[in-house]
C-alpha cells in the first residue's frame, strides 16, 4: 500500500532530518506501507533538505521513499508555482487549492471566508479553481479535490451539476486523484473527496492515489481502514504509483 500526501516538515514543526524522516518510515511500516511520499507544502520549499532525504532512503530498506511536492494552486501565480515545481527531482507534484479570492479555506483560527462569501458562490469559485489546476497540467496529482467541505459548510442549493463538470474537468485532463484521509481528523469527518464525488471520478475512469496527508509520524496511513473500504466499495481496485514522474501501479 501506498501513503502519497504527508508531510515531515508539516506547518514548520520540525527540520527534514534523517532521524525524523526515519520516525515516519517506522510508522508506515507496522501499517504495512511499501511506498512512502514525502510532500512538504510549498512555502516550505528552502527547508527540504535532499541530501537528509537520499540518505534515510537508503536507510528505509523496508518502505520506498519518494519525493514529491504539494503547491498551492493560485491563478495568476504561475511562474511561482512553476518555480515550485522543478525546484527539486520530484517524482510526482501534487496541485491542491486551498485558496478562493486569495484566501484560506482551511484555517480553522480563520474561517471568515465563508462569512464573506455566500456558500454557494464559495463552492462555485473553489470548483473553478480546482478545474483549473487539474486543466493546467502543471500536476500529476490533484490534492484533497474537495476541501472546501472541511468546516461543514454547504450551500443551500444542489452542487451536483459543479460536481460533475469538476469530474469532466479531471477526466479530460488525465490527473490522478488523492483519496485523502485527512478529513477524518477535521470537522467534516470524512475522506477527500466524498463518495459522491469519488463515484463520479470512477464512473470516468479517473486513477487515484491514498494518503494520510499525515503532518506527525502517528498520522501516517491514519484512517486507512476508512478510506480503502470506501474506494474498494466505489470500485477501485488499484492505485497509482510515481518514480521520477513516471506511472506504476500496484493492486489495493
Amino acid at each position: 500500500m501506498i501513503d502519497y500526501h504527508l508531510h515531515v516538515i508539516a506547518h514548520g514543526d520540525r527540520p527534514m532530518t534523517v532521524e525524523n524522516i526515519l520516525a515516519y518510515c517506522e510508522v508506515a511500516k507496522k501499517r504495512g506501507i511499501r511506498q512512502m511520499g514525502i510532500t512538504e507544502h510549498d512555502r516550505y520549499l528552502d527547508d527540504i533538505d535532499l541530501a537528509a532525504f537520499q540518505e534515510a532512503r537508503e536507510k528505509c530498506r523496508d518502505v520506498e521513499l519518494r519525493l514529491g511536492i504539494e503547491v498551492d494552486f493560485v491563478p495568476g501565480k504561475e511562474e511561482q508555482m512553476d518555480l515550485f515545481a522543478t525546484a527539486f527531482p520530484y517524482d510526482y507534484v501534487i496541485g491542491s487549492v486551498h485558496r478562493v479570492g486569495g484566501e484560506e479555506v482551511d484555517r480553522a483560527e480563520n474561517q471568515e471566508v465563508y462569512e464573506r462569501w455566500e456558500t454557494y458562490d464559495l463552492y462555485e469559485a473553489y470548483f473553478k479553481n480546482v478545474r483549473e489546476a487539474a486543466l493546467s497540467g502543471r500536476f500529476e496529482v490533484l490534492g484533497h479535490p474537495d476541501l472546501i467541505k472541511i468546516f461543514r459548510h454547504f450551500p443551500d442549493q444542489d452542487v451536483t451539476p459543479m460536481l460533475e463538470e469538476t469530474a469532466d474537468a479531471v477526466a479530460e485532463s488525465g490527473i490522478v486523484v488523492d483519496v485523502n484521509a485527512a478529513g477524518l481528523r477535521k470537522p467534516i469527518a470524512e475522506v477527500y473527496p466524498s463518495r459522491g464525488l469519488l463515484e463520479m471520478f470512477r464512473r470516468r475512469g479517473t486513477s487515484i492515489i491514498l494518503s494520510s496527508d499525515a503532518h506527525a509520524p502517528d498520522q501516517v496511513a491514519l484512517g486507512y481502514d476508512k478510506s480503502l473500504k470506501l474506494v474498494y466499495d466505489v470500485g477501485y481496485r488499484e492505485v497509482v504509483t510515481f518514480k521520477d514522474q513516471e506511472r506504476g501501479k500496484l493492486p489495493l
